[in-house]
This record gives C-alpha cells, structure tokens and sequence, in this order.
C-alpha cells in the first residue's frame, strides 16, 4: 500500500541525517556511513545496504540506532527522526562522537575492552607522554625566548 506522507517521512528524515553527517564532515556513502556507525553501536549493528536505505531515504531505523546516530552527530534524536523544530536548537548534552575519528574512536573502544588494571597502565603510559612532550615544548619555549 502507497503512502505519501509515509514516503515523505523517509525522505525527511533522509535529509536531515544527511545534513547532520555534512555538518559533521562524515562521508554519505554506505559503506563508511556503516562501518563508522557500527563502531559506535555496541550489538545494534547496520549492513551497508541498510544505510544505503536510510541515505536513499527508502527507509527509517529503529528508535534504538536514531538515538546512536543522534548521540554520535550532537543532534536530538526527535530533530533527527520528526524534524521537531521546537528541539531542534537546544543544546545536546553530549559531546558528537563525530569530532573522533573512526581510527580514534576505534582505539579507545579497544582500551575500554582491557582489564581494569592494564587501562591503568595505558593511562599512565599516555601520562608520561604528555609529561615529556610538555616538558619539551617548555624547553623549547624558554631557548626561543633567550634568542
């Protein structure tokens, strides 16, 4: 049975997931769309063919994978799935996921799979990183500032 507000919906709802994935300079091809989606959706995985639908606008996810994409491009999920106008410029209470790269986002959530204990040594690790490298950008500040 044909629906024109049914149909209009797909493609409304295509429109704004695409202007929240251009606004946070991710790709709109299927592929990357999915796998950069799957990074972030612990058990609620998508197929490329799926986003394809979504991107084509023949097809609206479920209320579980809109509030990801909503958490992961800092847009409200009733924005991203009614186009709420009313929601559509309050502040969203997380940080978008899309500021990561998938590369990042890819590592953290593998130092998030290690014991308690060995993240403890990934984050002293890191720490003593930073240490030096602040430690040698201020040595490098003072040698500038005695020519």
């Amino acid at each position: 049975m044909y629906s024109k507000i049914a149909d209009d919906e797909r493609v409304n709802f295509s429109d704004r997931l695409k202007s929240a994935l251009l606004a946070s300079k991710l790709p709109i091809q299927a592929g990357p769309f999915a796998r950069a989606f799957n990074l972030r959706a612990a058990g609620s995985a998508v197929t490329p063919h799926a986003a394809r639908k979504w991107l084509a606008g023949e097809a609206i996810p479920t209320h579980e994978k809109i509030l990801i994409l909503a958490s992961w491009l800092g847009v409200h999920a009733a924005w991203l799935r009614y186009g709420d106008a009313e929601n559509a410029e309050l502040p969203v209470p997380t940080i978008p996921e899309a500021l990561l790269a998938t590369a990042d986002l890819a590592l953290l959530k593998d130092i998030l799979s290690l014991p308690a204990s060995t993240q403890q040594l990934v984050r002293e690790i890191v720490d003593a990183f930073l240490r030096d490298q602040r430690g040698a950008t201020l040595r490098s500040d003072k040698r500038g500032a005695r020519q």
